[in-house]
C-alpha cells in the first residue's frame, strides 16, 4: 500500500500516514482523507483544510524533512545501520538512517542539539513510552531509501559543500527576507499582539548571531576541517589550539539559535497565526516555521556527523604524529 504525507501549512508538521499520530492514538497507515473532519494539527491545532499534500519535490525544505514511499517496503543491503535501540544517542540515530528524523519530531524529541541524549533519556523526558518509539523508527528503517546518501561515510569536503550550498546560501536569502515580514508584521499589528514587536527582535539578534555563525564557519573552521582530511595533519587555531576548540564554540553558537527558535515559537504559540491575521502575518509565521525545521536538519549534520568525524580525523593524525616522533 502507498502511503502519503500532509503538511500543515501553519507550523510545517507533517502526518505520515505510515506513522499515524501517537500522540493522538493514531493507528499507523490511517489516510489523511480518513481522519475525521474534527481532527486538528497536533503541533498548532490548526483545522484539517490547513493541510496540503506533501509532494516532497515543491520546496528544499520538503527535500529535508520528507522522504517518499515506495509501493513496498524498501530493503537496504547497508549492514552497516544499526538496528535502533533506547541506549543509542538520538542524534546518531538519525545520522545512521536520515528517515528517522520524522519519527522523533513527531514525538517532539530533539535530535540535533540534543543529539547526545540517548533514546530512553529522551522518551522519559518527553513523557512518551520509548517502546512504542521503537516500533515507528523500525518502520522507517524498513521504508528507508537504500540510495540516499549517506554523509557518515561521505568526504568530509562533499559533506561542507552539501552544508553551504544547501543550508547556509538559502539561509542568508531567506533571513533577509522575513526579516522585512517581521518587521512589517510588527509595524502593523504590534498594538493588538505587542508579542509580534518581540519576535521582531529576537528574528534579528538570530539573523545577525547566525549570519556571523556561517561566515565563521565557511571561512575558519571549514576550510580546517577539509584541510585535516586533505592532509592527514592536525590543524592549528588561534593560540596553537586544536580543532576542537572552534567546535565547540559553534556548538554552543548552535544551542544560542536553537534557544531563540524556541522563544519564537512559544511567542507565536506554535506560529499559529491569530484570527485577524493578515496574508503577511500567516506567510511569516509559515516562514519561521520552515527556518525552524530545516534548522534541525543543518545543525544535525553539523552537531552529529561532521564535527564527531572531524575531531575523529584529527585525533588519528596528532596520534600518527607522535608515532613519527617517537
Amino acid at each position: 500500500m502507498k502511503y502519503d504525507k500532509n503538511i500543515c501549512t501553519v507550523c510545517n508538521y507533517i502526518y505520515d500516514e505510515a506513522l499515524g499520530e501517537p500522540r493522538q492514538n493514531i493507528p499507523s497507515a490511517l489516510k489523511f482523507d480518513d481522519l475525521s473532519d474534527e481532527w486538528t494539527c497536533p503541533e498548532c491545532n490548526s483545522a484539517k483544510e490547513m493541510f496540503q499534500f506533501c509532494s516532497c519535490v515543491s520546496l528544499p525544505i520538503y527535500e529535508q524533512t520528507c522522504v517518499a514511499h515506495s509501493p513496498e517496503p524498501a530493503q537496504s543491503n547497508d549492514q552497516s545501520a544499526s538496528v535502533a535501540s533506547k541506549a543509542t544517542p538520538v542524534g546518531l540515530l538519525v545520522a545512521e538512517r536520515p528517515a528517522r528524523a520524522s519519527v522523533l519530531e513527531a514525538f517532539g524529541i530533539d535530535y540535533c542539539c540534543g543529539g547526545k541524549t540517548t533514546l530512553e533519556d529522551a522518551c522519559r523526558t518527553k513523557g512518551v513510552r520509548v517502546e512504542e518509539v521503537l516500533d515507528k523508527l523500525l518502520l522507517a528503517d524498513q521504508q528507508d531509501d537504500p540510495g540516499a546518501q549517506d554523509w557518515t561515510k561521505a568526504k568530509l569536503n562533499d559533506l561542507v559543500e552539501h552544508i553551504i550550498t544547501s543550508y547556509h546560501e538559502p539561509l542568508r536569502k531567506e533571513l533577509s527576507r522575513v526579516a522585512l515580514l517581521a518587521e512589517k508584521v510588527a509595524r502593523v499589528h504590534g498594538v493588538k499582539h505587542p508579542e509580534m514587536a518581540q519576535v521582531r527582535d529576537v528574528f534579528n539578534q538570530f539573523k545577525a548571531e547566525l549570519e556571523l555563525h556561517m561566515q565563521k564557519e565557511e571561512m575558519i573552521l571549514f576550510p580546517g576541517i577539509v584541510s585535516v582530511e586533505t592532509t592527514g595533519s592536525p590543524q592549528h587555531f588561534g593560540c596553537d589550539g586544536g580543532i576542537e576548540h572552534p567546535i565547540e564554540v559553534m556548538g554552543k553558537e548552535h544551542d544560542d539559535a536553537g534557544e531563540a527558535l524556541r522563544i519564537m515559537r512559544q511567542l507565536t504559540n506554535n506560529y499559529a497565526p491569530p484570527a485577524d491575521a493578515c496574508n503577511t502575518f500567516k506567510v511569516m509565521l509559515f516562514s519561521l516555521s520552515q527556518i525552524e525545521s530545516e534548522m534541525h536538519q543543518h545543525v544535525h549534520k553539523e552537531n552529529n556527523i561532521l564535527f564527531p568525524r572531524a575531531l575523529e580525523l584529527s585525533k588519528s593524525g596528532q596520534l600518527a604524529k607522535a608515532a613519527l616522533v617517537l
